[in-house]
């Protein structure tokens, strides 16, 4: 596993430090026609490995300066309060040399090697823990259920659990997860969701691409996953590449990405059937909503009565939890396969009104995946306390499906601050 990445956090430009500065690129960006508030923003720069940078922006006629963090070819940040559509803001991206001492912000996104997995924080609030280690089912159920690869607990930013693992009526539900149900490999039926039929499973696995990552803007961890058929010998049909990164977010949401990378494991190609449910992005809710106490709404206006195989660019899932309400805003990436994805949303008088909501993109077409490409299926999740109207949802998703104009002009010969 990798060593944490940490982003030095330091006051440099503004506040009697010891270290110069030189601007290596001016950054424009526009709205668009789009409101912004508190945008995150990826752009690809080449930025120096082991460097520290910041953004310097003039707000009310003073110079505020911001954290950046780099990672992959590319530099982050979170725009500071609300960007009007058709406005734009400039920013100075200067590179800081010599000793840097006193951190811009203290809170940083964390991670923590604990339960067989990792626990992934906003300052001292944990945001979610993956269970990479294979798990146990409960005392009594068929061992077919031992499996890792999941997220459990998710939690609100005041700490609320919003998933539920190994219910009575569906012990193979596990958090936040997404296998296949129904595929096709060498010609035999695979399922990689239904454990109890001893077909297929997945598991977390060591691999050079693993990583962890903590940082003043974003932190998480990639995680290799084989989806395994299991025989004799068990073989891997299809990889997956699942990576999480949490947001250093300024408000009161949790902000954070599920992106999943699938590739086929072999020179055999694997058919993703069309199936009524499984895969895309699935969560089982917490253990205390039920049909009088939680709701769904998609992007469509639809409520648990109507949800169940509509088309949606996002739905919420909330209600009363222990010590109040809460919940979790789900947005589908517009360039996912089969977008807008359909949903398998449990109506009201299942399992009790228990919930289970999922984008299942093959519910209504199948998806051939063939040896040599790549398959990317990316969703934002906000979690949150109280209550998230239909307008908020539309924001976020706006914000994330149409992300602003980003001009990067690198300064060919550095400017020297001081």
């Amino acid at each position: 596993m990798a060593k944490p990445c940490y982003v030095l956090c330091c006051m440099a430009l503004l506040l009697g430090h010891r270290a110069s500065a030189q601007v290596v690129a001016h950054i424009t960006v526009k709205a668009g026609a789009v409101n912004r508030h508190q945008t995150i923003i990826q752009v690809p720069f080449d930025a120096e490995p082991g460097k520290v940078y910041r953004l310097v922006s003039e707000e009310s006629g003073k110079k505020v300066e911001q954290n950046v963090q780099q990672e992959d070819g590319q530099i982050a940040w979170q725009l500071r309060g609300d960007l009007p559509a058709g406005t734009e803001r400039t920013f100075d991206l200067v590179l800081l040399k010599g000793k840097v001492d006193v951190p811009l912000n203290k809170r940083q996104i964390t991670y923590k090697e604990e339960d067989g997995g990792y626990t992934i924080s906003r300052g001292e609030h944990p945001v979610l823990h993956y269970r990479a280690a294979i798990m146990e089912p409960p005392a009594g159920a068929d061992t077919a259920f031992r499996r890792g690869g999941f997220i459990h607990p998710a939690f609100t930013p005041q700490g609320k659990s919003l998933t539920n693992i190994h219910p009575k009526d569906h012990f193979h539900h596990l958090g936040i997860w997404s296998p296949w149900t129904d595929t096709e490999f060498e010609g035999k039926t695979v399922d990689f969701w239904n454990l109890k039929k001893r077909s297929g499973t997945v598991r977390p696995v060591s691999s050079p691409q693993n990583s962890l990552t903590a940082g003043n803007v974003f932190g998480g961890f990639r995680q290799m996953q084989d989806h395994i058929v299991i025989g004799n010998p068990d073989r891997t049909a299809m990889t997956e590449l699942l990576e999480i990164k949490v947001y250093n977010t300024a408000d009161d949401h949790f902000v954070w990405d599920y992106n999943s990378t699938l590739q086929c494991a072999s020179a055999a190609p694997i058919t993703l059937n069309e199936y009524r449910y499984g895969g895309g992005f699935a969560i089982r809710g917490a253990e205390e909503w039920n049909n009088a106490n939680s709701k769904v709404l998609t992007s469509e206006g639809k409520d648990r009565k109507q949800a169940d195989g509509s088309l949606a660019r996002w739905f919420i899932v909330q209600g009363a939890l222990k010590a109040g309400n809460g919940g979790l805003l789900v947005l589908s990436c517009p360039q996912n396969f089969n977008s807008p994805q359909p949903l398998r949303v449990w109506p009201e008088n299942d399992q009790g009104g228990q919930v289970f909501a999922n984008f299942s993109p093959t519910k209504n077409k199948p998806w051939p995946l063939v040896p040599g490409q790549s398959y990317a299926q990316r969703y934002r999740i906000v979690t949150f306390d109280g209550e998230l109207t239909a307008a908020q949802a539309e924001a976020y998703w706006n914000d994330y499906a149409f992300p602003p104009e980003v001009t990067v002009v690198p300064v060919s010969r550095p400017v020297s601050r001081r």
